[in-house]
């Protein structure tokens, strides 16, 4: 059999929500002479997750391969499942994301209609309760959340802006692009329960500055599954600090003028800590962001924190080895 899209869905320890993608995906309507089959990565997971994806493969049509994936983070899962899918174009959606019954045929149409290396689409939300007024009014959070209802179509150039994007619910590549842009870096995208996130922004933004075509094409359509655990501002909070650490781990400082293996302006920090304080005593809107904007900005400082501590560790340890061996 000669694939021609593998969909790929990396999974950790949400057996529950993988259900439903999978189910989403064996509804799927597909031309008779698309040839397809469905790779689910597992990434490390300690519950039901083996035991939904093998009950899934035994009544399912569509072939369904299962690969363990120890190494923890989102951009080893989807490595690893970009080596072990056979299909010409590599697809990527998520375990709490039901696309829509025609993604799979759409999506490999769209690389024709566009002869592009890259699509994606449109992400629209399917909340399990109503979303609170400071959440559904907010199109940064919206944004946070993943959620792409951007009605256009076109090719991305760069810069990028806020949207169109592609991201990594609803995204597919043709398998040369790898080859030439290289993995998903593995210092970015979320790990475990760290909310690290940009690793497919990072990937689409290399294929671009190489000339390569990506498209988004709002006829490709998923739909996110938001529950109330995403609906708090507890969330937001961490999400935005976890955002903030990842960054600053993968970016070096690179000669900017630094304090304490930190860049300069970041020590801003006590400044919007301040400018917050003073929108909420006003009971001002953008009180919210601002705070958020402080949480990033501590998860940066945490992050170049870490990583000089990290550094001077490794340091200190190859300088004991010459020592020791004299």
């Amino acid at each position: 059999m000669t694939v021609r899209v593998s969909v790929v869905i990396a999974t950790y320890n949400r057996a529950r929500l993988l259900e439903g993608a999978l189910e989403a995906l064996a509804s799927q309507v597909v031309p008779e002479a698309l040839e397809w089959e469905i790779v689910v990565v597992d990434n490390n997971s300690s519950d039901a997750t083996a035991r939904v994806i093998t009950a899934f493969a035994s009544k399912t049509t569509t072939p369904v391969r299962h690969a363990f994936e120890p190494r923890q983070g989102l951009a080893n899962a989807r490595n690893r499942g970009i080596r072990e899918a056979r299909g010409a174009i590599v697809a990527f959606t998520d375990d709490d994301v039901l696309p829509a019954p025609d993604w799979v045929a759409q999506m490999a149409a769209s690389f024709e209609r566009w002869s592009a290396d890259g699509v994606g689409g449109r992400i629209l939300p399917r909340w399990e309760a109503a979303p609170p007024r400071w959440l559904s009014g907010n199109r940064g959070l919206l944004d946070r959340l993943a959620i792409m209802d951007y009605e256009g179509s076109g090719l991305l150039a760069l810069p990028l802006g806020p949207q169109p994007q592609v991201w990594g619910a609803n995204m597919a590549f043709r398998r040369e692009l790898f080859d030439r842009v290289g993995d998903f870096d593995t210092r970015l995208g979320i790990v475990g329960t760290k909310l690290f996130r940009d690793e497919e922004t990072d990937l689409i933004n290399r294929a671009l500055r190489l000339g390569l075509k990506i498209a988004y094409d709002s006829t490709i359509t998923v739909f996110h599954r938001i529950g109330t655990d995403r609906m708090q501002k507890a969330y937001f909070r961490k999400l935005m600090f976890d955002a903030g650490q990842g960054r600053a781990r993968a970016t070096p400082v690179d000669g900017r003028l630094s304090f304490l293996g930190a860049p300069l302006a970041l020590y801003r920090f006590p400044l919007s800590v301040l400018k917050w304080a003073a929108l909420r005593v006003l009971r001002r809107p953008e009180a919210f962001d601002q705070e958020l904007g402080c949480f990033s900005l501590a998860g940066q400082l945490s992050g170049y924190w870490e990583s000089g501590s990290r550094t001077a560790g490794r340091t200190r340890t190859a300088v004991g080895k010459i020592e020791s061996s004299r």
